[in-house]
């Protein structure tokens, strides 16, 4: 009776593992999870060190300096990786080696263009950025030291979307650990050299730069493998018959990007400018913790993103709306509710972990996890968007969820501060970033 017992489950584990543990969507999910969940631990530690070290004000310092020119590289910022693994994918599904050739470089053509216009505007704003938003005129020259990272962080993108498509995300996996190790590394030495705010910025400098260095070279070589030459050999007339299309997917993803700068970036400079650092510190750390949800949401996103593109592209439409499906009720439901019940503990573990003189940040990061919670439940929404080719819908509902934010922000935040920041924003995500488009794939999908 016991053998039999011991029978049956070794044939349920065996099952198990064939049919879910080695699915490649498990697997590529896992590998980028772990990487996230490293990624995770470690920038969790820093960050406990960094406030603890630095304290509320200088904390907020930080933020503001690195958080400028993230704005301004944002504004400018058209994804183009996202174009690229849309269209990488299905360049190679179809073994149209000269337009994926074409399409990279393309996208580190765009990617370069992007990080000099922000590099020249940065310096230009620097010195106004650090007397009026950050309060600390000395602070200009850090301010044009991380605007510079943009330039190696040029390389990451299209260089990303390369793996991505040709499903080496174990690859990007090792990558973004290691980096992810560099960067703490750096951030901690420095700060314990006596560095401070200087040395947070130069340790996430350093860091980048490695990263674009480690990514552009994997990328070269695999692009080569794969599609027999170098980017720098691709050839744009190859994108003939298809380049309106791509430019008309780039402009809309870059408009939609904008509008979403509104509510990811400006955030810290509008609470920075009517409130200070102090309430920066405190609202920075809640959006800090609550958004190592995006460690879960990242992986799901990148390897949903090339499978749902790759079925589009050979014109699998049964089997494109039955991957939607499962990755809804069966990845993002269950997921994200997990999210919302650790909410409960935050009161708790908060201010055992980062001090108690950043217990106000505990309500705010209650809020914010609500958010980010919904936010993995509907994972599968941006992917499906990008796929189906509502490039110019996504825009429209990005641009209501940024413009909601704003308005709301420039009304509440000068008189309640960052408590208000989050309950608007959490009422904003909802009806523009997940409301809205959930009616629309209700009215159009499927059809």
């Amino acid at each position: 009776m016991v053998e039999q017992l011991l029978q049956r489950v070794r044939i349920s584990v065996q099952r198990l593992n064939h049919s879910i543990l080695n699915r490649p969507f498990v697997l590529r999910v896992g590998a980028l999870t772990m990487a996230n969940g490293i990624d995770a631990v470690l920038s969790l530690l820093q960050g406990i060190f960094v406030a603890r070290w630095l304290g509320p004000e200088l904390y907020g310092v930080a933020a503001l300096v690195m958080g400028i020119p993230s704005l301004l590289h944002t504004f400018f910022d058209t994804r183009s990786v996202e174009v690229s693994v849309k269209y990488l994918s299905e360049f190679d599904a179809k073994g149209e080696r000269e337009r994926a050739l074409a399409m990279c470089k393309l996208g580190y053509t765009v990617d370069l263009a992007i990080s000099l216009l922000t590099f020249f505007v940065v310096l230009i704003t620097a010195k106004w950025a650090a007397s009026r938003i950050v309060q600390r005129s000395e602070m200009a020259m850090l301010i044009m030291v991380y605007a510079a990272a943009f330039f190696p962080k040029a390389f990451i993108g299209t260089s990303y979307a390369v793996m991505a498509s040709l499903g080496r995300f174990l690859l990007i996996a090792t990558i973004e650990i290691l980096t992810t190790i560099l960067r703490v590394g750096f951030v901690l030495g420095l700060i314990l050299a006596g560095w401070q705010v200087a040395g947070v910025v130069w340790g996430n400098t350093i860091a980048t730069l490695v990263a674009g260095l480690i990514y552009s070279v994997c990328a070269c070589s695999l692009a080569k493998r794969q599609w027999g030459n170098s980017w720098l050999k691709g050839n744009w007339q190859c994108l003939k018959g298809r380049r309106r299309e791509i430019l008309g997917f780039l402009a809309y993803n870059d408009l939609s990007v904008l509008l979403n700068m509104i509510p990811k970036r400006l955030d810290i400079v509008i609470l920075g400018y009517f409130r200070g650092p102090t309430e920066v510190g405190y609202y920075k750390l809640a959006k800090t913790v609550s958004s190592r949800v995006g460690y879960l949401v990242g992986p799901l996103q990148s390897v949903a993103y090339p499978d749902l593109a790759r079925l589009w592209g050979i014109g699998d439409r049964v089997g494109f709306w039955r991957k939607v499906k499962h990755l809804a009720w069966k990845v993002g439901a269950p997921s994200g509710l997990l999210i919302l019940i650790a909410i409960v503990c935050i009161p708790l573990m908060l201010p055992i972990i980062f001090g108690s003189s950043f217990n106000p940040a505990v309500s705010a990061t209650q809020i914010l996890f609500i958010g980010f919670g919904l936010w993995l439940i509907f994972f599968w929404l941006k992917p499906l968007f990008m796929v189906y080719g509502w490039i110019r819908e996504w825009a429209v509902f990005i641009g209501l969820y940024a413009l909601i934010s704003f308005v709301g922000w420039l009304v509440l935040v000068p008189y309640y501060g960052y408590i208000a920041l989050c309950l608007w924003w959490l009422l904003a995500l909802i009806i523009g970033y997940i409301g809205l488009p959930l009616l629309w794939v209700y009215l159009k999908g499927n059809k």
